[in-house]
């Protein structure tokens, strides 16, 4: 072997290659979790759409039944919602609460593995004459 030749010894270049794959392989791996949150994220944002739209379908109908469920199609997606009513100390206002769910849940009162929970008061409408009429 020549001892003014340049270049680099094998230990450096597999030393070289190590850190190099050391790094590339969090690369990986931090792309890879950027890529499941914004998909979270995305999972999330349209949850919570179909939360509002149950808690339209809910509010329509006065008194809320409890324990109302259905389905609502939003992001090309089908999403589960339940509803849960309970009654407040004033008469004629309820608390509202709809979960929604990515799968179908288990049991009917299932609470856990929502993606949104969604609650408001709901009362009488305060607009409407005694006959249900509108102003």
């Amino acid at each position: 072997m020549y001892r003014n030749s340049r270049g680099f010894t094998l230990v450096e270049v597999m030393f070289a290659l190590g850190i190099f794959a050391l790094a590339a392989l969090a690369a990986v791996a931090a792309t890879s979790q950027h890529l499941n949150d914004l998909n979270y994220m995305q999972d999330k944002s349209m949850a919570q759409y179909a939360a509002a739209n149950a808690m339209a379908r809910v509010s329509l109908e006065y008194p809320p039944k409890n324990g109302a469920s259905g389905t609502e199609l939003v992001g090309s997606r089908q999403w589960y919602w339940r509803s849960q009513v309970v009654k407040t100390q004033t008469d004629d206002v309820f608390y509202v609460t709809v979960r929604v769910f990515a799968e179908q849940p288990n049991s009917p009162d299932a609470t856990d593995g929502s993606l949104v929970t969604l609650s408001r008061y709901l009362g009488p409408d305060a607009e409407s004459n005694d006959d249900g009429a509108r102003p």
